[in-house]
Order: C-alpha cells, then sequence, then structure tokens
C-alpha cells in the first residue's frame, strides 16, 4: 500500500496574512519530500495593492516561497488581460489551465494545461482548469473583453488522459470550476483519481466520492487549508481517502512575511506615481449625494452611449484626494467590476432610486456578491440630466417625467446588471454590453477632465417642487 496527501488552498483571494499562517503551518506539518502541494485559483486578487502594483508577479513570488507545485489559473488571475496572465505565467512556476487560451484560440505563451510530478516513485498528473461560463452572449461577452477564450473542458481532460496514460500511475484535476462543474466532470469522466477544487467557495469538512473520483475543496480567504490523503494499492488505484480543512493557528511565517514586505514596497513606488493634481477632493458619502459619485456618474453618461447612469455608491469605498495616484485610485475603487449597459424599464428604474433612500438598502451587506468589495450596498447616483423629487416620487430625464412603461439604455455596473443588491432591477430587458474597463481604469482616463468636476456641482437629489 502507498498513501498519497496532497496539501491545497483555493480562492485566497490576496489574503495574504492569513495565507502566511497558513505557510507556517505547512513548514511545520508537510513532508516536502513526499507530499504535494497546490493551489486551486484566485490567488491573485486585484484588490491587493501588492497585486495590482506587481501585475500578479508578487502572488508568484509567494506561492514560489511557499513551495507549491502548481496553481490553477481562476478567473481572478485572468481578469486584468492577457498581458497581465503572461507577465505571471512567465516566473518559472506553473500556472495551469487546459481550456483557457487567447482570443484567437493560439496558446496563452508561458500557460501549460497541465504537469507530471515525481515523487515518492509516484508520477502524478496534474490538469489545470478555469470556470467555464458558456457559449451564450453574455459569457462570451464577458471573456472577450479579457481577451480570452473559454473551452468546455470535459473534452479536453479526456483528451489528456488517454495521451498520457503510460505517463503517469495517479491523475489530478486542480479545478477552479467550481463545485457543480467537478461534480459533472466526475460523473462524466473515467480515470480522475481526485479533484482538488475551487471557485464555488465550497467548505468540505471531509471528502465525497463521486463514480470513484475523490473531490474536495476548502472554502475561501485562507481560512482553511485543505488537506487530502489517499491510499492506494500496489496497482495505484485509490481504496481508500480522507479529507479535512484545517484552521491553522495565527502565527507567520517569516519568508512570506518578507516576501510580501519587498513586493508590496515594489507595488507602492509603481502605484504611487502622481498621475494628475485636481483643483479640490471630491468627498464621499454611502448615505447621501457626493461630488465623488456624482463625478463617476457624469463620466459614465459622457462617455458610453445611453439614456443616463445608474450606480449604487458602494462602488467606491472613500473619496478622491487632490493629487491623484493609481495607488489612491485602486483603495477608492477596489472591486473588479465593469462598465455595463443594460436596458430597464422606467419602472424598475423608478423603483430601485427611490429603494435606494432607505436605510436597509443603503447598509446592505453581504459576503457572497460576485466582484463586489465593498462594505455595503450604498445609496444610488445618476447622471447630471436626471431629477429627482424626494418627496413627490417625481423623476425626470432631460426635463421629461420618466415612463415607467419605457426601455431606458442606462449604463451601470456589472454587479447592478446582475441584479446584485437592488434586486429589482435584474437582468436586461436587451442585450447587455459590457465594456472592458474597471470604474478606476475610467477615473483614471477622466478625472483630468474638469468639465467632470464642473458637472458635479449640479444637485440631483431635490426635495419639494421640480
Amino acid at each position: 500500500m502507498k498513501k498519497i496527501t496532497i496539501w491545497h488552498t483555493n480562492d485566497v483571494h490576496s489574503q495574504f496574512e492569513d495565507f502566511s499562517a497558513t505557510v507556517h503551518h505547512l513548514r511545520t506539518h508537510m513532508n516536502k519530500e513526499k507530499d504535494f502541494l497546490l493551489d486551486a485559483g484566485d490567488f491573485c486578487d486585484q484588490k491587493s495593492v501588492m497585486i495590482n502594483g506587481t501585475h500578479g508577479i508578487g502572488g508568484i513570488e509567494l506561492l514560489k516561497s511557499a513551495g507549491y507545485d502548481a496553481m490553477a489559473i481562476g478567473n481572478n488571475e485572468f481578469f486584468a488581460g492577457v498581458a497581465y496572465l503572461e507577465e505571471m505565467a512567465n516566473q518559472n512556476f506553473p500556472l495551469l489551465s487546459a481550456n483557457l487560451f487567447c482570443l484567437n484560440k493560439e496558446d496563452i505563451p508561458g500557460v501549460l494545461p497541465y504537469i507530471i510530478l515525481n515523487r515518492n516513485d509516484l508520477r502524478v498528473l496534474v490538469i489545470g482548469i478555469s470556470p467555464y461560463w458558456g457559449e451564450n452572449p453574455e459569457s462570451t461577452a464577458f471573456t472577450d473583453m479579457c481577451g480570452i477564450k473559454l473551452f468546455e473542458p470535459t473534452p479536453i481532460i479526456q483528451d489528456i488522459l488517454e495521451k498520457e496514460k503510460k505517463n503517469y500511475d495517479i491523475s489530478i484535476l486542480l479545478s477552479h470550476g467550481g463545485i457543480k462543474k467537478d461534480r459533472v466532470i466526475a460523473e462524466e469522466i473515467e480515470g480522475i483519481d481526485c479533484i482538488i477544487g475551487g471557485h464555488s467557495h465550497t467548505e468540505m469538512d471531509a471528502a465525497e466520492c463521486i463514480n470513484g473520483t475523490w473531490i474536495h475543496q476548502s472554502g475561501c480567504w485562507a481560512k482553511y487549508l485543505g488537506k487530502l490523503t489517499l491510499e492506494l494499492d500496489d496497482d495505484y488505484q485509490v481504496v481508500s481517502a480522507s479529507g479535512e480543512s484545517i484552521i491553522v493557528e495565527k502565527e507567520k511565517d517569516s519568508a512570506i512575511e518578507s516576501v510580501i514586505a519587498q513586493q508590496t514596497e515594489i507595488a507602492i513606488a509603481e502605484l504611487s506615481k502622481v498621475l494628475y493634481v485636481l483643483p479640490q477632493d471630491l468627498e464621499f458619502s454611502i448615505e447621501h449625494e457626493c461630488m465623488a459619485m456624482n463625478v463617476l456618474a457624469d463620466m459614465m453618461w459622457k462617455t458610453y452611449p445611453s439614456d443616463l447612469a445608474l450606480i449604487n455608491h458602494g462602488i467606491l469605498s472613500k473619496g478622491i484626494s487632490r493629487e491623484v495616484t493609481k495607488l489612491n485610485l485602486l483603495e477608492v475603487s477596489p472591486s473588479p467590476l465593469n462598465l455595463t449597459t443594460v436596458v430597464w424599464s422606467g419602472k424598475q428604474i423608478k423603483d430601485a432610486i427611490f429603494a435606494s433612500q432607505k436605510d436597509e438598502y443603503i447598509h446592505m451587506t453581504s459576503n457572497r456578491w460576485s466582484g463586489f468589495r465593498g462594505t455595503e450596498l450604498g445609496t444610488i447616483a445618476v447622471s447630471y440630466n436626471v431629477e429627482v423629487n424626494c418627496d413627490s416620487q417625481i423623476i425626470k430625464i432631460d426635463g421629461i417625467p420618466l415612463d415607467e412603461e419605457k426601455c431606458y439604455r442606462v449604463i451601470t455596473s456589472d454587479f447592478l446588471q446582475r441584479g446584485s443588491g437592488y434586486e429589482m432591477l435584474g437582468e436586461s430587458l436587451k442585450e447587455t454590453n459590457f465594456a472592458k474597463e474597471y470604474f478606476r481604469d475610467l477615473l483614471e482616463m477622466k478625472l483630468n477632465d474638469l468639465q467632470f468636476i464642473e458637472s458635479a456641482q449640479v444637485i440631483r437629489f431635490h426635495r419639494g417642487k421640480l
């Protein structure tokens, strides 16, 4: 009988202080000569100053320092585009994805579909996959925006298993596909010994077996360290497995702390360069109309063809300082959310705007809002061509009363477009269009245009008669 131990993490999302404690535990308990160490993706979240300022390279340096064998490419690794991903993939560390390609369907330089690890007299095939959302227009619009093409991973995995069947003893699928997809793959493909998963942030106390494939995933944000132990017979067949999600002690690893400090220093130096100076600070409020949100709403409306702009205040986290830097903009807008053009009815718009005056919406919080890095939903901001009377509940667009039955073209975010927070908005009534820019990108491009600071002084929310 042989035993194989796979230590693993997933969806760390740049929670590097907790990751440092995870590595301390690994240094103490992991057998480097025999065990395997893998990450199932979404390690490098752009909300981190270190990740943003080093184009993700700082995160790869952490994985190398910790002794990881490989990482699957998650959506957060390709959110910033192919150029960033290429930089990350060419740091002498295996970034794996068998179903991720350039838009022209060519390989992304440096990205590997799989690797074979030789350790403890075992040949271990590790195949990586990224999340696949299907071929519907909304999904392909999003991946097109990122400059990538994703394929259904199942036939690709089957082909690799067949191609390499004489070259490995054990197979691992390192998946950022989510628990539902992992279960489907286990049902449909023979010959995968185990799936180390991510993306769905599933907390699993024990491994589960489907069709002879053992599946394990360990939550998110470095709250847990996963450990999957497989027992093999002399023919390398898995006869038993045990999985656990370990809560580690909070003692940090000095080597990881040193890498964090070094890479953060590099990032801050890069991000702190002054781009330009504004005539004034732009104040921010989560509850009330404010300069920072009015500026953003006006930029949105003037940059992307639409009838109006509508955006929740929670998209920003603080005011914008006079000296504009990339670091300030990252702190102001940490969410990896894109500008999105939708079509909503007048009634949807009206219901959302007046709901946004209520505390239960303004101060709504959730840890499950995809892509959102704010702490509260916030009230709603609108472009300066919109007038709202909070007392009489009358809304005018370009001086004309809003028609509840009419469809309006609205520039907003992919967060609100998904029906998050202001659920009455929901999905677009017609085709959705995603812009490639994040909100901080728009701010960087347009903040030095003083027309937006001037228009931001136009009050949109009134009491009394309009």
